[in-house]
């Protein structure tokens, strides 16, 4: 395979959909969010965008990634439900090899409600059982405890550390945790 189909699915309490204009308000407030901003990578452009720049990533921004071949995002949307919950995605995806990353965060509203793990997994399992990969990476901040708290329970299974990995706002380094998904992980 050389790309992503483009699949908008659900899940048992999830629609993972295709991100939309609609979404702009979410996806800003989750930006404006320091929990997020903490553990964004230092340089990330988005933190503290702005409602317009929302608004791109959320359309045209979409658009281009959709256009990535090594790119799939899922907006999170409870049944029943109007509001984005969260976004779940596979990026950097390594078709020679069959291995992507995958990266989630939360709707500020939505966050305790284990939606992340959820759509994770379900994201998880179908690339690796419908999308032809064989190995999910997920790396997040060992001080991340929410970030790995939702690796762990969507099935992820810790691998190591990458010690002093990353710089961090603020000045100083954080280690990360380096977790995967196999497809033997599914049975």
């Amino acid at each position: 395979m050389t790309g992503f189909p483009i699949a908008e699915w659900s899940s048992a309490r999830l629609i993972l959909r295709q991100v939309e204009e609609r979404d702009a308000g979410e996806v800003h407030a989750v930006w404006q969010d320091e929990r997020f901003v903490r553990w964004a990578p230092v340089g990330y452009p988005h933190a503290h965008g702005d409602l317009a720049a929302a608004t791109e990533w959320c359309t045209s921004g979409a658009e281009k990634r959709r256009a990535d071949r090594r790119t799939v995002e899922f907006a999170l949307q409870p049944r029943g439900g109007e509001r984005m919950a969260g976004l779940v995605g596979l990026f950097g995806t390594d078709w020679d090899n069959g291995v992507a990353e995958m990266h989630y965060w939360t709707a500020l509203w939505a966050r305790g409600r284990g939606y992340a793990a959820e759509a994770a997994r379900a994201v998880g399992e179908w690339a690796l059982r419908d999308a032809g990969l064989e190995r999910i990476a997920l790396v997040a901040a060992a001080g991340n405890a929410a970030s790995r708290h939702v690796a762990e329970a969507a099935g992820f299974r810790l691998e190591g550390m990458l010690r002093s990995a990353a710089a961090v706002r603020g000045g100083g380094r954080t280690d990360h945790a380096v977790y995967g998904l196999v497809r033997a992980d599914l049975a």
